[in-house]
């Protein structure tokens, strides 16, 4: 009966060695999940804007279509469309969303504008940031030869202000050049 134990003794290493790799992947599955969603979030300035505009579209009920960086807060007015009125949502720098009672109508060139983009703002915005490295500035629907662009201001760390010209339609990026910027 001397070799009975053997067999016991390493049932156990056996068990004890498999469950302390599934605590292992599980913690490092766990992990990973919570670093991507909080991410965006919490990343320093320049990410914020992507949960500021879902905070404003959840807030104000329609679609982000204007989006201002405040300086000197780290807050967001965000200009929100429902039908033909246009709402004013600030979302400060720790993501609270809060809706200017002031309702504006919405004007028919961004009403046009917003009615053919097959392209979000989110969307133009992480296309223009892939053109340009930097930091989001602003961004306003303009029309330019008949098309509507998303025109996105990002500020690099050679010059403030720089426009990328994102289509609504086919979400083409255009950097402007330096000439065009003075307006």
């Amino acid at each position: 009966g001397e070799s009975d134990p053997a067999p016991g003794d390493d049932a156990t290493t056996t068990s004890s060695a498999a469950q302390t790799s599934d605590e292992t992947s599980a913690d490092q599955t766990s992990s990973d999940d919570a670093t991507s969603e909080t991410a965006p979030a919490s990343s320093s300035g320049s990410d914020t804007w992507h949960a500021a505009i879902e905070a404003a579209e959840q807030e104000a009920d329609g679609t982000a279509y204007e989006i201002d960086d405040q300086d000197d807060d780290g807050s967001w007015e965000i200009d929100v469309a429902e039908g033909s009125t246009s709402t004013e949502v600030t979302v400060t720098a720790d993501g609270t969303a809060t809706v200017d009672d002031d309702t504006d109508d919405l004007d028919d060139e961004d009403r046009a504008a917003i009615g053919a983009a097959k392209i979000s703002l989110g969307d133009a915005i992480t296309t223009a940031l892939k053109q340009v490295d930097g930091t989001l500035d602003d961004v306003e629907l303009e029309e330019q030869g008949g098309r509507h662009v998303w025109q996105v201001t990002i500020d690099t760390t050679d010059r403030d202000g720089v426009e990328v010209d994102v289509d609504v339609e086919s979400g083409q990026a255009t950097v402007a050049t330096d000439d065009d910027s003075d307006d």
